[in-house]
């Protein structure tokens, strides 16, 4: 990746509905001054809170992350923070009129897309990099996520195991670059398992979720859209492990530096993945 730090040449906007409260919103991405950080702007409430994009303002609940500056909130923002990952952006302004991002069709491809189009400007400083160099893990139960040293750059390797059931054990490493990410990882889409949709209706959420935006998996292996049932097809035949590798990036992306190392995850999730940006941003 790039060493110099980036904003976007001029504004652009996106919307959709989003995946948990079937809300609609729309996003203003603005252009930002060089070391401004990422930041969101409730436009919809008074005095235009405005909540940074880091591991300081996380609030987790119910396998997701989303952020919050005292009472303004925003949620749902791993797949657009995966995106800026993806393309190096460290400096941008992102105007929302609603508490939850777009879900689009369950990737990054739609933040991707939309930025791409506003064209990547470079601003002239350095990026903050950490360089791992002692290991740093994080574990629950059974799953762990540690970052590792490595000198290439940033190397990721994933496990997604379910014990046998749902889907077949993937693993999957991949060399993060811009290249490799746009390509191989930001279409990749969320996927549910059958068991947990009773759960999220119970909770009131999944009220965005279309045929077009998730995949639901059931214990038998079989893949289905999930409001018509019919059977889905994947873009990648490991398209979920490339999807929890989604995530990863754009959770780990809200320590605000650019990791050289390599992490290396089993059967991690969004509460792991925060509590690992925590622990970097923490020495960084």
């Amino acid at each position: 990746m790039d060493s110099i730090q980036k904003t976007i040449g001029r504004e652009t906007e996106c919307s959709g509905m989003g995946m948990f409260r079937g809300e609609s919103t729309k996003l203003n991405f603005k252009p930002a001054p060089l070391n401004s950080g990422i930041c969101f702007v409730r436009v919809d409430l008074p005095n235009r809170p405005r909540i940074p994009a880091h591991v300081d303002a996380l609030s987790s609940d119910y396998k997701r992350v989303f952020l919050r500056k005292e009472k303004a909130e925003v949620e749902s923002v791993e797949h657009l923070m995966a995106a800026l990952a993806g393309l190096g952006i460290d400096n941008i302004e992102i105007e929302i009129n609603g508490r939850e991002i777009p879900a689009g069709d369950g990737s990054a491809k739609l933040f991707l897309e939309t930025l791409k189009k506003a064209g990547i400007v470079k601003l002239g400083g350095e990026k903050k990099v950490f360089k791992v160099k002692t290991p740093i893990t994080v574990r629950s139960e059974n799953a762990s996520l540690m970052a590792v040293p490595y000198e290439k750059g940033l190397m990721l390797s994933y496990t997604l195991d379910f014990n046998g059931s749902f889907i077949k054990r993937q693993t999957y490493d991949i060399e993060f670059t811009e290249e490799n990410f746009c390509r191989e990882i930001a279409p990749a889409r969320t996927f549910g398992l059958s068991t947990y949709v009773e759960e999220f209706k119970k909770l009131g959420l999944g009220k965005g979720v279309t045929d077009e935006n998730s995949i639901i998996v059931h214990e038998d292996g079989k893949m289905t859209k999930p409001i018509s049932t019919k059977p889905a097809k994947l873009r990648f035949p490991n398209e979920f492990v490339r999807h929890k590798i989604l995530d990863l990036v754009g959770d780990l992306y809200l320590a605000n530096v650019v990791i050289q190392g390599r992490i290396v995850a089993n059967r991690s999730g969004h509460s792991l993945n925060v509590q690992l940006a925590e622990k970097i941003a923490r020495v960084a």
